[in-house]
């Protein structure tokens, strides 16, 4: 099968590996490149060591499948990446994102063809009406649904998400379609521009005052601002920190706004799979809602070039078809 391998930093090889071999496998039909895959691929990451396979935003149709999965070749699909076992302590306390004993599928999925084991199938993926590209936003919108879960949101909240990107435009949509007042601080003139043209309130980092606000996302990684947001959010708010933010990062945090205040701290990584099959209901009432975020895509020997427009700023989300 074709693969996009990741040879280092700036450095991508279209090659010829071999196909898996298991009982139930995906022919990949398209892929977005996500923050962690840009951030991989500019910089390098602890979690990737080269040479590998990136990429875990995808959809695509059945090529093998036993009779007793449920499904046929042909059917079309959206895969979750890995999910958590069900059976742990951390799972059991309702907090399987962070499971340690997690099912996987066989590699990244800038590449043809993908493995699913056999006992994640009922949970880890689902059949779609149609293979519309909307739906490689899943596992996004699944990470989106699983931070909510930790924040302190309700209908009087205001709610300030710093990070224009994807994720951010995520975050706003969902809190949006809540009825929420929501505002998203931008420093990038073009990608404000971007998400006031997708229907959701930008402004200028400088222009913002954080005490009128009661929940902050951070989706940018920036600890200083996590600091500076701790400090300024309004009396008995909550900061969200969702960007990832390098191991061993030490934060300063102010005391007198946690404990006279009433700040709220919390965090959130990845998705769990409750969270991944509301992702996929909220995306099957209005597909074209979110496909309008997907601005380009790329065939797979054209990769170097679609990481490229996305570093460059020239794209929103940027999707990969093999």
């Amino acid at each position: 099968m074709k693969a996009l391998v990741y040879m280092g930093e700036r450095s991508l090889e279209v090659q010829d590996l071999p196909a898996p071999e298991g009982a139930f496998v995906v022919r990949v039909r398209g892929c977005d490149i996500c923050g962690t895959d840009l951030k991989t691929y500019l910089h390098g990451h602890p979690n990737f060591t080269p040479p590998c396979i990136l990429g875990h935003e995808f959809i695509g149709n059945v090529e093998r499948a036993p009779l007793e999965s449920g499904f046929k070749p042909g059917d079309a699909v959206v895969v979750a990446p890995y999910g958590e076992c069900g059976k742990c302590e951390l799972c059991l306390r309702g907090a399987g994102e962070l499971c340690r004993s997690k099912h996987h599928v066989s590699s990244g999925a800038f590449c043809e063809l993908v493995e699913v084991p056999l006992d994640f199938v009922k949970e880890g993926v689902i059949k779609l009406d149609t293979l519309d590209d909307a739906y490689t936003l899943v596992e996004p919108l699944a990470c989106v649904l699983t931070a909510m879960e930790k924040m302190r949101v309700t209908p009087k909240s205001n709610v300030l998400i710093a990070g224009g990107g994807p994720m951010g435009m995520l975050f706003a949509l969902m809190l949006a379609s809540e009825g929420v007042r929501v505002t998203i601080s931008e420093p990038v003139e073009t990608r404000r521009a971007q998400v006031i043209a997708l229907g959701v309130n930008a402004v200028a980092p400088e222009t913002v005052t954080a005490s009128d606000y009661d929940n902050i996302v951070v989706a940018v990684n920036l600890p200083p601002l996590v600091e500076e947001y701790v400090k300024s959010v309004g009396d008995n708010g909550t900061v969200h920190v969702f960007a990832g933010l390098p191991g061993g990062t030490v934060l300063s945090l102010d005391a007198y706004a946690i404990h006279y205040r009433g700040v709220t701290v919390t965090g959130s990584s990845g998705f769990n799979l409750p969270a991944f099959h509301r992702a996929y209901e909220i995306i099957r009432q209005n597909p074209a809602h979110f496909r309008r975020l997907i601005t380009h895509r790329f065939e797979l020997e054209n990769a170097s070039e679609a990481f490229e427009t996305l570093a460059e700023g020239k794209a929103f989300k940027v999707l990969v078809k093999p």
